[in-house]
């Protein structure tokens, strides 16, 4: 009987954990979320950055004064720069979504661990219920048997 009734304690103390674990896991994917919508906001700047700096080599190109060669040389020397920092920017962005999904893969794992847990807790529950129901139907079933005898042996023994 012990050993019946530690299992499920066991049962409901992983039970317990793995609850635990999803919701560390839910923080976990929320905060690497969190940083790939940072990153995601750092390339956007950086793109919007490197349009604003052509729409303002086409407005100096379009106007009166010719730009000189020191500076379209600095234009696109600066224009290079903002090129790798968005390289980089980009390889930052895809690393950190990649570490969303995988912290998503973890929730989901956990989660179907912590539903086959409940799920079995649940049939463990309801195969003790029927086993209790059984018991009971049979003391009902023994207690009705008992009082038979006793019954019909009243009925028939004042015909007699």
């Amino acid at each position: 009987m012990s050993g019946e009734r530690t299992r499920p304690d066991r049962l409901d103390a992983y039970r317990r954990w793995q609850s635990a674990e999803l919701e560390e896991a839910k923080v976990r994917m929320a905060r690497m979320n969190e940083i790939a919508t940072q990153k995601r906001t750092v390339v956007d700047r950086i793109e919007n950055e490197i349009v604003d700096l052509h729409a303002l080599v086409r407005e100096q190109a379009n106007g009166s004064a010719p730009l000189s060669a020191e500076a379209l040389l600095r234009l696109s020397t600066f224009n290079s720069h903002q090129q790798r920092r968005l390289r980089g920017a980009r390889d930052l962005h895809t690393q950190a979504t990649q570490q969303a999904d995988d912290a998503q893969q973890g929730v989901v794992h956990v989660f179907e661990r912590l539903s086959v847990v409940e799920r079995l807790l649940e049939r463990r529950q309801e195969l003790a219920g029927r086993q209790e129901q059984r018991s009971l139907q049979k003391r009902l079933d023994e207690g009705a048997l008992s009082r038979t005898p006793t019954i019909h042996r009243q009925t028939t023994t004042p015909e007699e």
